[in-house]
């Protein structure tokens, strides 16, 4: 106790303790400030990788989602050729040969997932998480719409003989909705590619399909795009509104009554 009063009684004495303690309290700060960049640095990093896988599977849903939104409309266009020659004796499965069954959407959803499981999605960009969300529920929406469909083809309690024609028509009508769905989603994805174009260019140079559709769209003006919408919506519309899909449709509701 003496000793540290003499100490104080000699101002010149307690700089060295007042340098070793700044030095002291540094070393912490600059421990602190290194530590937290390096945690900085790596979200940042893991951000970006997230962001390149997600980029990568969504140009993957766009490829599948073109060539469900044409495959389906061929497949809606061939049901109508054999309509009527529909035998009302044979069982509707044995005509699911004749347009190759339904088409299904395959979409991948790991990196999405994977984003949405870690603090990782909660720093991408607001803007693009939302678009992203919006595109993967409309992924799982078609999902599901594709699993009411298996469940519908297969069902024997629906697809008896004697229904056969009505259940073509049901089966059509779940077809036209599929075509619908995927104008609007393939559109969705379009749009979404547009906006973040910087991220999608060395993936669109890889697939010259895809890449071809998507500068035949790219050039559009919001006009242009709503009278394209507008055209391929027409033509799969016109499936459903014919006089004989009507008299089916008010067929059934009469059983239903």
């Amino acid at each position: 106790m003496f000793n540290i009063v003499s100490k104080l009684k000699d101002k010149r004495s307690l700089w060295p303790y007042f340098f070793e303690f700044i030095t002291v309290l540094l070393s912490v700060y600059l421990a602190f400030l290194i530590t937290e960049w390096r945690e900085n640095h790596k979200e940042k990093q893991d951000t970006k990788l997230s962001i390149e896988r997600l980029n990568q599977e969504i140009f993957q849903n766009y490829r599948e989602i073109i060539s469900f939104k044409e495959d389906v409309a061929i497949r809606l266009e061939n049901m109508q050729k054999i309509e009527d020659i529909i035998d009302p004796n044979i069982c509707f499965a044995e005509y699911i040969p004749v347009f190759n069954g339904f088409r299904y959407a395959r979409f991948d959803d790991a990196s999405w997932k994977r984003a949405n499981n870690t603090k990782i999605g909660n720093l991408m960009p607001i803007d693009y998480t939302e678009w992203v969300h919006d595109l993967y529920s409309s992924n799982l929406h078609l999902d599901q719409h594709n699993l009411l469909i298996n469940k519908l083809m297969y069902s024997k309690q629906i697809f008896e003989s004697k229904d056969c024609k009505s259940s073509y028509k049901i089966a059509e009508l779940y077809a036209w909705q599929q075509a619908i769905w995927s104008i609007s989603d393939v559109y969705n994805y379009t749009r979404f590619i547009q906006e973040y174009r910087p991220y999608f260019e060395d993936l669109l140079t890889q697939d010259s399909t895809t890449l071809a559709y998507f500068v035949s769209r790219d050039t559009l003006s919001k006009e242009e795009w709503k009278a394209v919408l507008k055209k391929e919506r027409r033509h799969i519309d016109k499936f459903r509104s014919s006089a004989q899909t009507r008299k089916i449709f008010e067929k059934i509701r009469n059983n239903q009554n």
